[in-house]
């Protein structure tokens, strides 16, 4: 199959277009259709990205236009019945995280995509950057060991707008906390088994801050942190076992390393990664007027792979079953702040 895939787009906000503009640079993508309720911003992800047709509803889209994939990128509360249609419809699907409210709706999802042989990617971004595949190798090369402990988070300023409404899936665990927690379970690789979490929440119902612990097998104990009370940005990543720890931030360029198994990182060492020294190769041309924009090479990777699990008819690095286990937690998150008890899962 050499032909480029027809591509939709629902949802033509920001992060709909950056995504499009991304995937432009795969030069793998025939840009079809998009569909947006306000037709104004369609016109704008047209304009912008060259999508040949706009639509008012993902439903006129799907009945109206031949397409091979779909991009769904609306607001938290409309990811799942949109991306529902889309796999209904037959259609391969990307789909923005968190990729639904709760792990239920996910596995409806995942079921209804199994049902019609379609694939599935949710949109979590950090194992793409250069830094974070760096930690992933140095994990794989055994650096530190026995896997102990992983304390990671995702903290940002005060949310407002659609992400302070608890109707729409606002707050942080949601909107940026699921990004660290996918990336804690491609780290440690093993199932969860306990949950216990503080969650405090704004007046308007969304979680301000949720500080939680998941118990892995194998006695790995992860602990995190997703706040909406910071003066700024900050996130980090930090691995711990028998040899050693490796440290990632995030929108750093750099990671730490310490490791009594590899003798070149025995003293504290620090690697500066640069864009695209790990990982495959996104070249940036000027077709996307986002290129200057950080994300805009991890997110090219992340649809290189999904057009490759397309084609050689394989799983996406990140699956919608990937997806599900991290709503699984942020489930138990919830009820575990509601009732102060830990949740076995």
């Amino acid at each position: 199959m050499d032909e480029k895939l027809r591509f939709g787009l629902i949802g033509c906000g920001g992060q709909g277009r950056y995504l499009s503009e991304a995937l432009s640079l795969t030069k793998q993508a025939d840009f079809a259709a998009c569909a947006d309720l306000d037709l104004e911003r369609a016109a704008t992800a047209a304009q912008q990205c060259g999508y040949r047709e706009t639509f008012g509803s993902a439903a006129e889209m799907l009945s109206n236009t031949d397409l091979d994939a779909v991009i769904v990128a609306t607001i938290h509360d409309q990811l799942q019945p949109c991306g529902l249609a889309v796999v209904e419809a037959g259609k391969h699907l990307f789909i923005e995280k968190p990729m639904a409210l709760t792990a239920a709706d996910g596995q409806r999802l995942v079921d209804a995509a199994r049902a019609k042989n379609v694939k599935v990617m949710v949109g979590y971004t950090l194992p793409f950057l250069s830094t974070r595949r760096k930690l992933r190798q140095l994990l794989d090369e055994g650096a530190v060991g026995e896997l102990a402990h992983v304390f990671a988070g995702q903290l940002i300023g005060g949310m407002g707008g659609w992400l302070g409404q608890p109707e729409h899936g606002g707050g942080p665990l949601f909107y940026i906390g699921t990004h660290v927690l996918y990336q804690v379970l491609d780290v440690v690789r093993r199932k969860a088994e306990r949950v216990y979490a503080e969650v405090t929440l704004t007046d308007a119902g969304v979680d301000r801050e949720c500080l939680f612990t998941v118990r892995f097998e194998g006695g790995v104990v992860a602990q995190i942190a997703t706040s909406q009370r910071l003066g700024g940005r900050y996130g980090w990543i930090d691995v711990l076992g028998s040899a050693g720890r490796v440290r990632s931030e995030w929108e750093s360029p750099d990671v730490f390393v310490q490791s009594t198994a590899i003798p070149a990182y025995r003293q504290e060492t620090l690697i500066r990664v640069p864009d695209e020294s790990v990982g495959p190769k996104v070249a940036l041309g000027d077709k996307a007027s986002v290129t200057g924009f950080k994300y805009v090479r991890a997110w090219a990777e992340e649809f290189a792979d999904f057009l490759a699990a397309i084609r050689e008819d394989r799983d996406p690095a990140v699956t919608g079953e990937d997806g599900v286990r991290v709503l699984e937690i942020t489930d138990a998150v919830f009820e575990s702040g509601r009732t102060g008890l830990p949740v076995a899962l």
